[in-house]
């Protein structure tokens, strides 16, 4: 009984650890450059639709990353499509804000919703809607994934540390 509980022991320390040496670089002021992209410079890069999410027509569908938080939980991304009609479904909460073009957006409960240039809308993770895009669609998005847990991140931070010390 007193391994696992010492094992435990061991995780939680080394947690709040790694939990104090994250604070402490970002109270050093460890230099932080910000990301500023038009959309006519960023690098894009072909990101298709799933075959099976298509109801009518053919997207052609690119990303380009803009950036993304320094543990990896988020990230900012430019999208465009063509015109098509398609089901997608949410693998994190997404924040969108529709930059040129517009789109239909018809929710699992009916609702529909019409966005143009300028509109910001959420979709949960794990939610789905059908988008109609009636001409090419550019929109940015930020997309933020589940924080990992404790346990998570002090193996993260253990497997960083001994990079750091074999390195």
């Amino acid at each position: 009984m007193k391994k696992p509980l010492t094992a435990a022991a061991l995780l939680v320390g080394l947690a709040l650890v790694g939990l104090a040496a994250e604070i402490r670089l970002h109270e050093r002021g460890r230099p932080v450059a910000s990301t500023a992209v038009r959309s006519g410079g960023a690098a894009f890069a072909p990101a298709p639709i799933p075959a099976d999410w298509v109801v009518s027509g053919d997207p052609v569908t690119e990303v380009a990353e803009v950036s993304q938080t320094h543990d990896g939980s988020a990230q900012v991304y430019l999208w465009r499509t063509t015109a098509s009609t398609f089901r997608w479904t949410h693998h994190a909460d997404e924040i969108i804000t529709i930059l040129d073009g517009e789109v239909f957006v018809t929710d699992a409960d009916g609702s529909r919703h019409h966005l143009t240039p300028g509109d910001v809308a959420h979709f949960p993770v794990g939610s789905v809607q059908l988008w109609e895009v009636p001409r090419t669609l550019l929109k940015s998005a930020i997309l933020k994934h589940r924080s990992p847990t404790l346990i998570e991140a002090s193996l993260r931070w253990l497997r960083r540390a001994r990079a750091l010390v074999a390195g």
